[in-house]
């Protein structure tokens, strides 16, 4: 079957099957006029998921990255991509006000719901007990 049509696209946060995008236009043999194939299965932007957009409201997603293993550019992305732990957590405004500091974390965070964090910090702080293996899969620690 030509799937070049179709994608289901994942979600930037959780990683999870996000949405399906569908061709909107087609030339005259019915063919996409766009080849959706190479999207499926990958991130295409930042809008969060129906269950991300919940957690949003509950509070701040947190995502565990190794800075170490992250490209030194990624902050500088369109799509910013560190190598990811695996670690995702939410915590409340409040909460997250008490345990981070700075201007600017604090307003980057409360603007846009979610904050990259040291896999390492979240596992000093208690928010993970997992300590992430050489590729990037958590482990019990």
């Amino acid at each position: 079957m030509n799937k070049d049509h179709v994608a289901l696209v994942r979600c930037y946060f959780c990683g999870e099957s996000d949405r399906i995008l569908l061709a909107t236009r087609y030339n005259q043999k019915g063919e996409p006029l766009k080849d959706l194939g190479p999207l499926n299965n990958k991130v295409i932007d930042m809008d969060p998921c129906r269950k991300c957009q919940d957690w949003m409201k509950q509070g701040i997603i947190l995502l565990g990255i190794d800075p170490e293993k992250s490209d030194p550019v990624w902050e500088k992305e369109k799509l910013p991509n560190p190598f990811r732990s695996g670690a995702f957590s939410v915590i409340k405004d409040d909460a997250f006000d008490r345990i981070f500091d700075g201007e600017g974390v604090k307003e980057f965070a409360h603007k846009h719901r979610f904050m990259f964090v040291d896999h390492k910090v979240l596992v000093m702080l208690g928010i993970v007990k997992e300590t992430a293996d050489e590729e990037g899969h958590s482990q019990q620690g």
